[in-house]
């Protein structure tokens, strides 16, 4: 009887990790897609409207992926804090303390360079700049959506099969 609750528990174990890879894949498309819209509303406000930086953190920061929404309200508080703060500062600072944001360091480095034209360049510049980081967040995105699928089955299957093989090593 023990034995068998021993085994299921490393099959849950195993297998809760390897639907937690899985789970983090999925989390990163749709923070990578979120991302993707916050950056096309952000070059239409800049462009149209030439919101200032504090206003457009705060409206991005009411989207509706919580987790993207999240780091940019930290944006918005960062910078209504202390307006003299550069938005490279802010950006980094606010990646920093949003720890669920499942960004890849390409991600991270893209949007580190984006923050050095926000708020510097004329608004050409500013606008060239979002198109970039769109530009290489899409190539990102469609890398990560070519084996999503294929890779979480394998996640989910490794800790299943994982568990399997340690059980039956133990019994």
């Amino acid at each position: 009887m023990i034995k068998l609750l021993g085994t299921a528990m490393i099959l849950l174990g195993s297998g809760s990790a390897g639907f937690g890879f899985a789970r983090a894949v999925r989390a990163q498309l749709r923070q990578l897609n979120a991302l993707l819209a916050a950056l096309e509303a952000m070059k239409g406000e800049i462009e149209y409207r030439l919101t200032p930086l504090p206003e457009l953190f705060a409206a991005l920061g009411e989207g509706t992926e919580p987790v993207t929404a999240a780091f940019f309200r930290g944006c918005a508080a960062m910078m209504e804090a202390d307006r003299a703060l550069p938005p490279q500062l802010v950006l980094g600072r606010a990646m920093e303390q949003t720890t669920s944001l499942q960004w890849s360091a390409r991600t991270r480095e893209t949007v580190r360079n984006l923050a050095f034209s926000l708020g510097k360049f004329d608004l050409g510049g500013q606008v060239r700049a979002i198109e970039l980081a769109q530009e290489r967040l899409r190539a990102e995105l469609a890398e990560v959506q070519a084996g999503s699928r294929a890779r979480c089955r394998s996640y989910e299957t490794i800790g299943i099969c994982a568990g399997l093989a340690l059980a039956v090593i133990l019994l």
